[in-house]
């Protein structure tokens, strides 16, 4: 019986060969058939001087190469670099040499804009991610939500990255890096998040039948542009009101609060939980912050002269009082600086648009919960700021009533 006879066959052949299942016969720069029918052939994209060395027939040449090193008295650890590149000893595989003065291709180099971004993401990861994690996560629970499981998420979602690069950006801004450069860029890449992301605001039924992936960096992009909104504001116009901007930051929290109102419970299902945290049981907190709230309740029974605005004002303060109750619970360390904004009537926030005095006293003693965040980047000078603007536009007659703002904030 006749033996098989076994050939060599070459898989180096250019794709148009390959695709017409013709053997190639490998000249270069452009093979006989593609240069017959006068196509283009795969082979000039390919570097001519490329070696490929059989990994079999490579031992074999390195003892030559080792006996030739010792004859001529060389060091016989130093090898050419076709027979370096070779590992595995498998009879199938390929060791492959360059020359030091080859030129990558024109593909091989990345643009100035996929560094950047790489840049922001390399940030985020790093850093922005963990200004967050400071801000809203507990220091004994999982702090790699931030960093590594919405990373996740807005690989997968593209408005979610967009707000990623944007605030990653404007972290880099508030940390005095490349300032005009950075807040460019984090305006940038916020809007086109914004472009992206409206829609799904619109509606929120659409989000969540779409499954749990886009519910959860929805959540997130809602997060993404609260914190976005605190940073981006410190660079606004220095002559602009600090009320106004206080009041446009807060407005905005409230809106983006869509997401929690509209499946709070599959929120505490998932690990956004960490997040959400529970209104303390009503208790009596420290003396000056409850004198604080009886003034508040005592120049309301004054000043207002109708059922419905008594009950907003009488609203706000209970709900101010639930803010306070969970920054004192929860050590002023987390991000509680959300319940006020979210759950106080919407009338409230039209009588601070307009100056209302009461309102802006309530609004005064709310900013100490931003101030007792002040050592985190996106809350710095909020605190501070708001209660000093207030001062300035109140009455003397009403400073009783943001007293306590005053001595906690250091502005006595």
């Amino acid at each position: 019986m006749s033996q098989r006879r076994f050939h060599s066959k070459s898989r180096h052949g250019c794709l148009q060969c390959k695709k017409n299942r013709t053997k190639c016969d490998e000249n270069r720069p452009k093979c006989g058939r593609c240069e017959r029918i006068g196509v283009n052939c795969s082979l000039i994209d390919q570097p001519s001087d490329w070696i490929f060395i059989p990994a079999k027939d490579v031992e074999g040449q390195k003892e030559q190469t080792d006996t030739n090193s010792a004859d001529s008295g060389s060091n016989p650890s130093s090898t050419s670099k076709e027979h370096s590149n070779d590992s595995s000893g498998d009879p199938g595989s390929f060791a492959i040499s360059t020359p030091s003065t080859e030129q990558p291709n024109v593909e091989a180099h990345f643009t100035d804009v996929e560094r950047e971004r790489l840049r922001l993401m390399a940030h985020w990861t790093l850093h922005t991610s963990k200004s967050i994690s400071d801000i809203t996560i507990p220091e004994d629970r999982d702090q790699s939500l931030w960093s590594d499981w919405v990373t996740e998420l807005a690989l997968e979602n593209d408005f979610l990255l967009h707000g990623l690069l944007s605030l990653s950006a404007l972290h880099f801004a508030l940390c005095d890096i490349s300032r005009q450069k950075y807040t460019m860029s984090a305006i940038h890449h916020h809007g086109l998040g914004i472009a992206l992301f409206r829609p799904f605001l619109s509606n929120i039924a659409a989000i969540k039948s779409e499954g749990a992936n886009r519910f959860d960096a929805a959540f997130a992009c809602s997060c993404i542009v609260t914190f976005y909104s605190f940073g981006i504001q410190r660079f606004s116009e220095s002559g602009m009101d600090p009320i106004a901007n206080i009041h446009q930051v807060l407005v905005l929290l409230r809106r983006s609060a869509v997401i929690v109102k509209s499946d709070h419970e599959a929120l505490l299902r998932s690990r956004w939980s960490v997040l959400l945290l529970p209104i303390p049981p009503s208790e009596r907190l420290p003396d000056e912050i409850e004198d604080m709230l009886s003034k508040l309740l005592q120049r309301t029974s004054l000043v207002v002269s109708t059922a419905t605005e008594k009950d907003i004002y009488t609203s706000a303060i209970q709900t101010l009082r639930n803010n306070l109750s969970a920054a004192v619970t929860y050590g002023r360390a987390q991000l509680t600086l959300t319940l006020f904004p979210i759950l106080s009537p919407t009338e409230f926030w039209e009588m601070v648009c307009v100056g209302e005095p009461l309102a802006l006293a309530i609004l005064a003693n709310y900013a100490v919960a931003l101030y007792w965040l002040r050592d985190n980047i996106w809350m710095q000078g909020w605190g501070e700021e708001t209660v000093d603007a207030v001062r300035e536009a109140l009455p003397p007659e009403w400073h009783d009533c943001i007293a306590w703002a005053l001595r906690e904030t250091g502005r006595t």
